[in-house]
């Protein structure tokens, strides 16, 4: 009979924990939907040549839509952003970078007027000059946000170590 009891102590324990589990409403980039991807990679001179450069040729994006914090500046760390939604004409595309640790987010924003070609262009955002740090350098922790002209958030995705689930709530 004593067994019976704690087994049933032990389900109902088990019960209350998963109801309260489900009641409890954690905010995360995934429940934001809209950003299909997030890729992130410092970028040299080398990976950012073209051979079509060296004959005085345009820089060109191909179907790609690249934003840079020092236009002039190609090498740096950059963050390849595919989203799910369509921006409005007045929206915006949201970088926070968190460099080191206690101290608050830069943020860098772009207009999202121009729209990357279907289907495999995407967003490139760039940190580059000094915003790039040095070359081993890589942020602890980022946001990719896209707000309207009010500052709503349409969309946002967030690495691993970006702060509380609150921060998605906050302006």
């Amino acid at each position: 009979m004593r067994w019976t009891v704690s087994q049933a102590t032990a389900w109902a324990v088990l019960a209350a924990l998963l109801f309260t589990a489900c009641d409890t409403h954690v905010a995360s980039s995934d429940e934001v939907p809209g950003i299909a991807y997030v890729n992130e990679r410092r970028r040299s001179e080398a990976d950012v040549a073209r051979a079509s450069e060296a004959f005085h040729a345009k820089e060109r994006h191909g179907s790609d839509i690249v934003f840079r914090t020092e236009e002039a500046v190609r090498p740096g760390y950059y963050f390849f952003v595919k989203l799910d939604v369509t921006p409005p004409a007045d929206g915006r595309l949201v970088l926070e970078v968190v460099r080191t640790e206690n101290t608050p987010p830069e943020r860098y924003d772009f207009a999202v007027n121009l729209k990357p070609e279907f289907p495999f262009g995407e967003y490139v955002i760039g940190l580059t000059g000094k915003q790039a740090g040095d070359a081993k350098w890589r942020p602890i922790a980022w946001r990719v946000s896209v707000v309207d002209a009010q500052g709503r958030f349409l969309a946002a995705k967030h690495s691993f170590l970006w702060g509380s689930p609150s921060d998605l709530t906050r302006r």
